[in-house]
């Protein structure tokens, strides 16, 4: 088996590893198409904490190579499948009752279990999703976006005709406001990045905001008709302050922030919190949102062809790695084919 591995700060090298057993309840995937997240650079340059050595990428499309004794139904060699981001723990309560989202252990592939940019890997059967022919290696590997923008909209409970501003025109930020735009609400995408914003007006989104040449509040006042967005949603991946939102969202509004880690530089004042009486959500999982995340790609009510991205050869990871350290390409999306 042929992986990838990070071994310390800025230090990644393809390693030749034993090939990895088939549990009874695992199945083992030929690695087809992986994305690169910031959680996977910030792992690199020592920003997030993991245990070396360590594989990296939680976003994963692969072919079903082989099944283990005890998988019935479901899953079958052939197959190809999305992996959930997360690995679960199988033992805890949650688990046992089949509510994997809700594991009491999960641990993120990438960061604290071996991820994906590997030629194979060996996971729970529990952990994948199958997709359909219609459906791009390419787009499945978006399934996490979509699932957690779902959630987003699910959590804060987005109403019809309701303003939905999204802090953050990254991927997740582009998908999401198609997801509202797809429930009939009026999102407000807000970025420091014009060609980022552009990105989200070829999908569709008729409102954009640059943070850099406009005054956000006044606009957002002016396009609500005076009592600022319903809800607001921050990207955590985002650039822009944390303590924004709560100047773009009414009194008694709803906030979500979105994403797996949080920065620990991103601080907002509790007054903030307590003079706009917001409810405040915390969207960190996706995974009960798989299938419906699959539908809508499979379906193009989510479109990834807008979305800023580039495909890198399995043999320029290191090259890609150290680029996106150094914050070239920043925004855009890299996807490595395997």
């Amino acid at each position: 088996m042929k992986a990838y591995r990070i071994k310390g700060l800025r230090s990644i090298e393809l390693d030749e590893m034993e090939a990895q057993p088939v549990g009874e309840n695992c199945i083992k995937l030929k690695n087809l198409m992986c994305g690169i997240s910031s959680i996977d650079i910030g792992v690199f340059t020592g920003r997030f904490p993991a245990q070396f050595p360590i594989i990296p990428t939680r976003q994963c499309v692969g072919f079903v190579s082989e099944v283990g004794s005890a998988v019935t139904g479901g899953v079958q060699r052939g197959n190809r499948v999305v992996v959930y981001p997360q690995a679960c723990c199988h033992g805890c309560k949650p688990c046992k009752d089949a509510r994997y989202y809700a594991c009491e252990k999960q641990a993120m592939f990438g960061k604290g279990e071996d991820g994906f940019l590997s030629d194979f890997s060996v996971v729970s059967a529990d952990d994948v999703y199958s997709i359909p022919d219609r459906l791009k290696d390419e787009e499945a590997v978006f399934t996490e976006h979509t699932a957690m923008a779902i959630n987003v909209i699910s959590k804060l409970k987005i109403d019809k005709g309701e303003h939905l501003v999204i802090v953050g025109a990254t991927s997740v930020g582009i998908i999401l406001a198609q997801v509202a735009m797809y429930h009939q609400a009026v999102p407000i995408v807000v970025d420091m990045r014009d060609e980022l914003l552009e990105s989200a007006r070829r999908a569709g989104v008729y409102y954009t905001i640059n943070s850099v040449d406009e005054d956000v509040s006044k606009k957002v006042l002016a396009l609500t008709g005076g009592h600022m967005a319903d809800a607001c949603a921050y990207l955590l991946s985002s650039p822009m302050p944390l303590r924004n939102v709560f100047d773009y969202t009414t009194k008694r509004g709803r906030i979500a922030l979105v994403g797996r880690i949080a920065d620990d530089s991103l601080t907002v004042s509790l007054n903030s919190i307590i003079d706009k009486r917001v409810d405040i959500y915390s969207v960190t999982d996706c995974s009960k949102f798989f299938p419906s995340a699959i539908n809508m790609l499979a379906n193009h009510t989510v479109s990834i062809d807008m979305l800023p991205r580039r495909v890198v050869p399995f043999a320029d990871v290191p090259a890609t790695f150290e680029e996106m350290a150094s914050g070239v390409n920043d925004g855009i999306k890299t996807l490595v084919k395997i």
